[in-house]
């Protein structure tokens, strides 16, 4: 269970020499992470850490710390909670999946500069490979998911970006041709080392907002960027730990002093709650941590600002040193001057507030008054059902009898009318029923869910068609502001640094690849950039959620009124991409791949035809390529022979007149009609290679004849390898 997460391999990664100067000892930068660490768990402890308890309470559905339902006073009163809080986060993460993932065209990227091809095509190259990774590599729909389950719950969500490198040697048995093993003098099969990578990818980690430490005076608009230190909690398995320590990218710690590192007991308290009632592997009191293998060690990852420069190392809590402070920088060589490899969002803006609150925290009262009103009306019902008694003392009653009130029994008592009196209790259901729709409404329209609650208590407005388009366009706004927020402060930035990551580590061959037909469209504008150079290009990424983003069918209202409004001016029409618009029409409507319905290929005939004579123009390059390979190897074999010297200038200006036929053929192939042309220029070319062939059997035995030097040059010719493609 490691969560230090490895980067690609660096080259010249600077390490701190800690023996340089006093003032950056090892006790000093333990010092620094240990006095950050306190300080920020001071104040989370004060401030944060009894709402983000109640509100994972609330929101796994039982009643909060210190609830009056929890004390012996109501163990004979019901006690049930509503889970009104668990729908509202479940609503809205349903609107979430219906505003970002009805199409896969959520995120769009453009050039600055729409008029540079270089842009143009690094945009088309950076959403191509941005949108597979999205699709197939990282789980994006499970990270969007948590990630708004956190910021509703605790007000705040925080990932972790970075490139997941491992690698491992392999040996393998060199094999001939005949797959047979090759063997050396010895006879010993030769083998040879190969690094074989396992993992290569880029990787988005939510964290628990609770594993996450920044200094209090943060900026609130800015905060991961603003603060001097970010400190990462990370639980790891003891045996991951030792692992890291024995291939040395750990500093040696006795198993003795990581045990003794101190765990913070109240992180422990919010973890628990959030898995209540499930026993938490991390909890070693639980009986799993029985096996010290699998004991946890809290591990610090800490980030300190230090004369202007951002260091990272690592500590076993706040007691041991792991790593040597080094340059943020050098470990994530993709990030931006002042950037950190971690972005935390909100769903609301509270101005001045480093930690706003999330959406559970704005109704918990709420909450807490839907759970008053349903256990009285329920203990209601049950007084109103089984009623209580006044009983005189000293009576001689059948207790057992009374209180078991069946359908039929008996009590036996001297006198009725003077030892028991029945207490009669008022039935209230019927005013607890309008007061629970009254708190629904409330509850409801702070969260920006349009219910029947919120319609029955304002019947007055949505007595027609009108008033109900109404109320539904106000409370989805709210939904759509609360998905806005989400976007803005954290979809959007975590995006950016996901493309960063592409940019930096992928090579040229997986962009290309990944890219797939996008990239063919590019070729042009790549003629005299190289990939690497092209994505470097400053591009604009947008997350498109706006107005309606809810609502699928008001998307393709809107998007159909637009283009009606544009279509009546004069050449927008023949301008409007056809194809765009029916990826986003059919997207909204739930289906993912609108291309298929409609065919953008134009006549299949046009297309083999088009394939074959690209198939045509490969076997000609190849040819051409051979040609150049064998007239190159004739060069190096005839240095010092004059006469071979003055064949090598007759075969290149051969070859000169050859290139320039080809390339006329190439012209025709392009510019003709293929289906009258085919057939005489495929004799054409032919024929030149047929001629090609015969002159350099022509040469060969005119070297032959001239003597020992001929033979060498012809008897090393097979043993001087050359490519084709």
């Amino acid at each position: 269970m490691s969560l230090i997460n490895p980067q690609p391999p660096t080259e010249g990664a600077e390490v701190l020499n800690v023996d340089d100067e006093d003032s950056l000892r090892e006790d000093s930068w333990l010092r620094l992470a240990r006095q950050a660490y306190d300080d920020s768990s001071e104040w989370v402890d004060a401030n944060l850490r009894g709402q983000w308890d109640k509100s994972l309470s609330l929101f796994n559905s039982n009643h909060p710390p210190g609830s009056k339902y929890n004390t012996n006073a109501y163990d004979k009163r019901s006690r049930f909670f509503r889970p009104k809080t668990r729908t509202a986060v479940r609503n809205l993460q349903s609107a979430m999946n219906v505003a970002f993932f009805t199409n896969e065209d959520v995120v769009s990227i453009k050039p600055r500069n729409p008029n540079d091809p270089n842009q143009a095509a690094a945009a088309v190259v950076s959403q191509s490979v941005l949108q597979y990774r999205l699709t197939n590599t990282i789980p994006w729909f499970q990270t969007m998911s948590a990630a708004l389950q956190d910021a509703a719950v605790q007000g705040v969500c925080v990932s972790h970006q970075y490139w997941d490198y491992e690698e491992r040697d392999e040996t393998y048995v060199e094999v001939g041709r005949d797959n047979n093993p090759i063997v050396d003098y010895d006879g010993n099969e030769k083998t040879r080392n190969q690094v074989t990578s396992i993992k290569d990818k880029p990787v988005i980690e939510v964290i628990s907002p609770e594993n996450l430490r920044i200094d209090p005076a943060s900026d609130w608009s800015d905060p991961l960027e603003s603060t001097p230190y970010i400190i990462h909690l990370v639980p790891m398995y003891l045996q991951d730990v030792l692992m890291k320590m024995e291939s040395g990218e750990w500093n040696e710690l006795s198993v003795g002093e990581l045990l003794s590192t101190t765990s913070d007991e109240d992180d422990n308290t919010t973890r628990l709650i959030r898995d209540e009632p499930r026993q938490d592997p991390l909890d070693n009191d639980a009986g799993y941590g029985e096996v010290e293998d699998y004991k946890i060690i809290w591990v610090h990852k800490n980030i300190i600002r230090r004369d202007g420069e951002d260091w990272c190392y690592f500590t076993a809590s706040v007691d041991y040193m792991l790593t040597d402070p080094v340059p943020l920088q050098e470990m994530y060589p993709w990030l931006r001057n002042g950037e950190r490899p971690y972005v935390m969002g909100c769903v609301n803006v509270e101005s001045h507030k480093l930690y706003p609150a999330g959406t559970v925290e704005l109704t918990q009262e709420l909450q807490a008054a839907a759970n008053d009103i349903w256990n009285q009306r329920f203990d209601n019902v049950k007084l109103a059902l089984n009623k209580r008694y006044h009983i005189r003392r000293d009576r001689n009653i059948d207790l057992d009898a009374l209180f078991r009130s069946v359908p039929g029994g008996a009590v036996e008592m001297d006198d009725p009318d003077q030892d028991v009196r029945i207490i009669e209790t008022r039935d209230v259901t019927g005013s607890a029923y309008a007061e629970q729709d009254r708190i629904n409404m409330d509850f409801d329209e702070l969260q920006g869910n349009f219910s029947t609650s919120t319609i029955q208590a304002s019947r007055s407005l949505n007595e027609t068609v009108g008033g109900m388009s109404l109320l539904a366009n106000s409370t989805g706004s709210i939904i759509e502001y609360v998905l806005r927020t989400f976007s803005e402060t954290w979809v959007e930035k975590v995006l950016k640094q996901l493309l960063r990551l592409e940019q930096y580590y992928e090579t040229d061959e997986v962009i290309l690849a990944l890219a797939g037909e996008a990239a063919v469209g590019i070729n042009q504008a790549m003629k005299d950039v190289s990939v690497d150079d092209l994505l470097k290009y400053e591009v604009l990424l947008k997350v498109n959620v706006g107005i309606n983003a809810t609502d699928p069918l008001k998307k393709v209202q809107n998007l159909m009124l637009g283009l009606q409004t544009l279509a009546s001016f004069p050449g927008i029409a023949d301008r409007i991409n056809i194809q765009e618009v029916t990826k986003e029409v059919f997207g909204q409507l739930g289906y993912k791949d609108g291309d298929r319905f409609i065919n953008f290929e134009g006549d299949p005939r046009m297309a083999e035809m088009q394939a074959q004579l690209e198939e045509m123009q490969t076997l000609i390059e190849a040819e051409q390529l051979k040609l150049q390979n064998r007239l190159e190897v004739e060069q190096m074999k005839q240095q010092g022979n004059l006469e071979a010297m003055n064949m090598k200038t007759g075969a290149e200006i051969r070859k000169k007149e050859i290139d320039a036929q080809l390339q006329y053929i190439d012209l025709q192939l392009k510019q003709e009609d293929v289906a009258t042309r085919r057939a005489e220029l495929m004799l054409q070319r032919e024929a030149l290679i047929n001629q090609i062939a015969q002159d350099e059997i022509d040469r060969q035995e005119e070297m032959l004849d001239e003597g020992p030097v001929g033979i060498m040059a012809r008897n090393d010719y097979n043993k001087v390898p050359y490519a084709v493609g």
